[in-house]
């Protein structure tokens, strides 16, 4: 895999360095170094510190500068990308790195390519600094779209349907994508451009607070690592206490996740985040045992075989309504959790336009998603609690 480094951002670090040496005398020195250290932001030196995700980490060199590894989650000890920022008013000292993409921190503006990005961002409350998005029709959040709508945020697809042109003139400081496998040659052309590509792997974390604590992967190009600590650490105590509550279930419902697609029913892998709430909901999943962290793909036949008779049925598409299931597939009907009406999906906080807050800031809220889970599996436990991202299907 080749890593690239930022062509645009190289030459202006070797300005800045021409810059320094041709200054003469101390007192020019001194002026130099005092003005560099009132621009410099020291948030860039936060040490941060990982609980749970394993797909990246954060290193401070000696040199001034921060190393930001994604690791490959699909080829264990390989990286997948490699960032090397440096501090915006910070003197480089030094050879600058080739193994890795330079990135200029905290970043200005950036391109958001999914929907958990979004979220994350907001959580950051570095929201403003999104200047384009995949689909514009798919913000939930009111205020970022309100900026979509008045033309602040450009819409450029994504993927394969990625407008390469059109992000090039907006010219993001950062353009972040879920990362799927391999990196793409629009990615790679990206990148070439002199733009720097961030790869968000969240989604193959196999727990709930692995995910979230992706907020520091962001974070770590906006200077808001420490912010990114501290509001992590009060997710993680709402969830932990939330844990404690079903300590002492003795009932554990049989669960069906997921629906049939194009042939192929993609149920959570053992080992997915999905499956990790289902795991501390006291949940009876019969996937537990398997050691995938993303998605299984199976056969209808397989997934009927085993689970038909199972007591709830977790998130089969988008749908509002038991007739849209029903629409969907009539086999649907077949599944003992339609027949009881024990059919819970993740449309609650769902737009007519297809914009779902599930997606947006589900990721970053895990206690919240947990918090309904419990709410569905143990009803007794949480009688005043309304469900917030999930509702049942009627």
């Amino acid at each position: 895999m080749n890593l690239l480094k930022t062509i645009g951002l190289n030459l202006l670090l070797l300005t800045v360095l021409g810059f320094v040496a041709c200054q003469s005398g101390e007192q020019k020195k001194k002026t130099s170094q005092n003005s560099e250290s009132d621009i410099a932001d020291k948030a860039f030196y936060h040490q941060t510190k990982l609980k749970y995700a394993k797909g990246f980490e954060i290193n401070i060199l000696d040199n001034n500068l921060k190393e930001l590894i994604v690791w490959d989650p699909w080829n264990e000890g390989k990286v997948f990308q490699k960032y090397y920022l440096k501090n915006r008013g910070d003197q480089f000292e030094g050879k600058l790195p080739d193994d890795g993409l330079m990135v200029e921190v905290p970043v200005k503006s950036i391109a958001a390519l999914s929907s958990t990005q979004i979220g994350i961002l907001k959580f950051l409350g570095v929201e403003d600094k999104i200047v384009a998005v995949s689909l514009r029709d798919r913000i939930y959040d009111e205020e970022i779209d309100k900026r979509a709508k008045a033309g602040k945020i450009q819409a450029v697809g994504h993927s394969e349907s990625l407008n390469f042109e059109k992000i090039v003139e907006i010219d993001p400081d950062l353009v972040m994508v879920a990362g799927f496998m391999k990196i793409t040659d629009r990615e790679t052309k990206l990148m070439q451009a002199g733009l720097p590509v961030a790869y968000n792997i969240e989604w193959m974390e196999s727990s709930p607070l692995a995910r979230a604590e992706w907020a520091k992967f962001i974070a770590a190009f906006f200077n808001k690592e420490a912010e990114a600590e501290k509001h992590f650490d009060e997710v993680e105590k709402r969830y932990i206490d939330l844990k404690s509550i079903v300590t002492t279930v003795k009932n554990k419902p049989t669960i069906l996740s997921g629906y049939n697609f194009k042939g192929t029913w993609y149920m959570p892998g053992g080992q997915s985040y999905l499956a990790q709430f289902l795991r501390d909901g006291k949940a009876d999943y019969c996937w537990f045992s398997d050691s995938t962290s993303g998605s299984m793909p199976l056969s209808f036949e397989t997934v009927f075989d085993k689970q038909h008779d199972a007591d709830i049925w977790f998130g089969p598409g988008q749908c509002k309504t038991i007739k849209d299931l029903e629409n969907l597939d009539d086999r649907y009907t077949l599944f003992e959790s339609y027949k009881t009406k024990q059919v819970y999906c993740y449309t609650k906080r769902m737009k007519e336009s297809g914009a779902n807050d599930w997606f947006e800031s589900g990721v970053i809220q895990p206690d919240v998603v947990f918090k309904d889970i419990i709410k569905i599996l143990h009803p007794d436990l949480l009688p005043d609690y309304e469900l917030h991202f999930y509702q049942k299907l009627n």
